[in-house]
């Protein structure tokens, strides 16, 4: 379907060249000659562009497309003006105002179309990324809802196995199981905005011991270590103050830090986690002794799909998401990120939280 295009011009002979040459291009047009008329045609029927000459009685070009900028319904629709102004000043004035680009009077034909043409694509492109963007989103929100009924089943079947009792080897696995999935679970609700990380009006629940989900992150690690023979270490700091993070949020971020020492560690070894208070935050480490990263990659570590040389070591998959899901939490919560690999080897990834005020 042809892209529609508001001509905003009061000179009747610009009018008649503009539409001339536009019909012949196969557009389809509204002429409006002030803002007025504009603004009262632009509420009624959204163009797909917008050409504005910029000197009009009455509301000038200006002031018409900081109107149309201020409308939610006109707000997206690019804005080119008309102009016999060539002046620095006036062309940043057309910007400030929101205009995409601008063409100088007396108009020539092929470049009016030249721009015409590179911007309607251009938002094009912008509507059917948004479009790609709602439908990705809603299958996501599917697809999370309809995961919380299996993994609400394995919890209350793992609930009921522990009620039956079970040799102490077994009882440990079963309460890897069962947090494993409650984790899971917090994952998916904050996604699906039950548990929003970074949401505003946090309540008095928003806040986390460091220490704490640094123990519940081990207990929950350790039966993958353990197959590859690694040990998990904690070296927590004394009397650390609470952290002004969703604690579902700080826990997910050192649960992907510690799977990751984990897959690309080799057999044998010991990771640790650590805490340390700083003067306004709280930072969570996790170091290990494995292959490091190469210099070369690690400027994309926090970028989703990263893909480094180095595999896991066990036969396990990634994704490349782990880093950038731990970015994304933290920078949420007010946080940063970071890594730093020692010349002696090996890696330390952190992340750091505010101190929760008053704590």
């Amino acid at each position: 379907m042809p892209a529609t295009i508001l001509i905003v011009d009061d000179t009747p002979a610009n009018l008649s060249v503009l539409v001339d040459t536009l019909s012949e291009a196969k557009y389809n047009l509204m002429v409006a000659e002030d803002g007025e008329d504009a603004l009262a045609q632009t509420a009624r029927t959204q163009p797909d562009l917008i050409l504005l000459d910029v000197m009009m009685p009455g509301l000038d070009g200006f002031e018409t497309c900081r109107r149309l900028k201020a409308q939610p319904s006109t707000r997206d629709i690019p804005v080119i003006f008309m102009t016999a102004l060539t002046d620095t000043a006036e062309k940043v004035r057309a910007f400030s105002a929101g205009a995409v680009d601008y063409i100088t009077k007396p108009i020539q034909h092929e470049e009016a179309l030249a721009r015409i043409s590179t911007h309607l694509t251009i938002r094009r492109l912008q509507q059917e990324l948004r479009e790609q963007l709602a439908l990705k989103e809603r299958f996501m929100r599917i697809a999370g809802h309809d995961l919380r009924n299996p993994l609400c089943l394995i919890l209350m079947s793992g609930e009921l196995a522990r009620r039956k009792g079970a040799t102490p080897a077994v009882a440990e696995y079963l309460e890897s199981i069962h947090s494993s999935a409650r984790q899971m679970r917090r994952i998916i609700d904050t996604f699906l905005n039950i548990r929003k990380p970074g949401a505003e009006n946090r309540g008095p629940m928003d806040q986390a011991d460091l220490n704490l989900v640094a123990a519940a992150v081990v207990a929950q690690n350790e039966p993958a270590a353990e197959q590859k023979q690694l040990t998990l270490t904690l070296e927590l700091a004394d009397d650390i103050p609470l952290a002004k993070a969703d604690a579902g949020s700080v826990y997910q971020a050192l649960s992907n830090y510690v799977s990751n020492a984990i897959k690309f560690h080799p057999p044998g070894g010991t990771i640790v986690i650590r805490t340390r208070l700083q003067e306004m935050t709280i930072r969570a480490e996790v170091q290990d002794a494995g292959p490091g990263v190469a210099p070369a990659e690690r400027p994309a570590l926090f970028g989703e799909y990263a893909r480094l040389s180095n595999r896991p070591t066990g036969g396990e998959e990634s994704t490349g998401l782990g880093l950038s899901i731990v970015k994304q939490l933290i920078e949420a919560e007010h946080g940063a990120v970071g890594a730093e690999f020692p010349v002696t080897g090996g890696s330390l990834f952190w992340f750091e939280v505010p101190i929760q005020p008053g704590a």
